[in-house]
């Protein structure tokens, strides 16, 4: 046998050692990764869920320890760490038959008409379109010291009112943000409050839309009263008619006006209001 290739070899023993090493590693840094902020608690939730799957390994053991086979002892440590790797990926997924997703807020079926909804949060929220149920808020599987959602419907003449507050979930239901996606079938008036939105508003229908602290917010072809208060970006469609009243940073070729901006464009008529001492910066997309 060639003498250098015998060196390299481990010793059987060694890769079971190797292998508990890993398993060890592994919770190391899921444990790390939530007091880091890097993943929710909800994570452990999820691993424990999956408990009927360590009979796998367990079984594996007891027939490798019978047949006395040192190497194969690395088998069990290994499908476990698999196992765990698997769940931690689809917890980050935001698979919906996890534990972690019993805090995630559906909302009833989609319908037509107005369906006014506010929603304040002082953290990270993201905003698109979607299609049934009429809304979703789905946490960030990110660690975090946000709560989760809770709704409030009101219904009178036929409109919807929506108020989505966040309330303490525990110890286990922590997070950096929501994720709210909303049906394109209503027409929306949305009142949005975050530190840090992010919003793609370029398929939904807006009859009026209210934001406040600091973000992006794309802007589609509906006509819309917009009112912003805070620091922002705002990209509107190339060719709409956009009415600025305010202090804004517009692209050049806007008309100056009275009170604000006009741009050349002749599409739907998109009214912008820009409070007093906030800093807004209009695109084009």
């Amino acid at each position: 046998m060639n003498p250098i290739s015998r060196r390299r070899r481990l010793p059987a023993g060694l890769w079971t050692v190797w292998a508990w090493l890993m398993v060890a590693l592994g919770g190391v840094s899921i444990g790390a990764g939530i007091v880091g902020g890097i993943l929710a608690p909800s994570v452990l939730l999820d691993i424990v869920s999956f408990w009927p799957l360590v009979v796998i390994p367990l079984v594996t053991a007891l027939v490798l320890w019978r047949r006395r086979s040192a190497r194969a002892g690395a088998v069990p440590p290994l499908l476990l760490i698999t196992i765990v790797a698997l769940v931690v990926g689809l917890h980050l997924l935001g698979w919906s038959k996890l534990p972690s997703a019993a805090a995630d807020l559906i909302g009833p079926p989609t319908q037509d008409g107005t369906v006014s909804l506010m929603i304040s949060l002082p953290g990270a929220l993201s905003v698109d379109a979607g299609e049934a149920p009429l809304y979703t808020v789905t946490l960030d599987r990110a660690g975090g010291s946000l709560g989760v959602p809770e709704a409030l419907e009101r219904s009178a003449d036929g409109a919807l009112s929506i108020d989505i507050a966040e309330r303490d979930g525990g110890r286990w239901f922590r997070t950096k943000g929501w994720m709210l996606k909303l049906a394109r079938r209503p027409v929306w008036s949305l009142h949005l409050t975050s530190s840090q939105l992010d919003a793609d508003l370029r398929e939904l229908a807006i009859d009026s839309l209210s934001v406040d602290g600091s973000g992006v917010v794309l802007l589609g072809p509906s006509p819309a009263a917009v009112t912003v208060t805070g620091t922002f970006t705002l990209d509107v469609t190339p060719g709409a008619s956009v009415e600025v009243h305010g202090s804004a940073a517009v692209p050049s070729g806007w008309e100056p006006t009275d009170d604000g901006y006009r741009s050349p464009g002749s599409g739907a008529s998109i009214s912008i209001s820009v409070t007093e001492g906030s800093q807004v910066v209009i695109k084009e997309l």
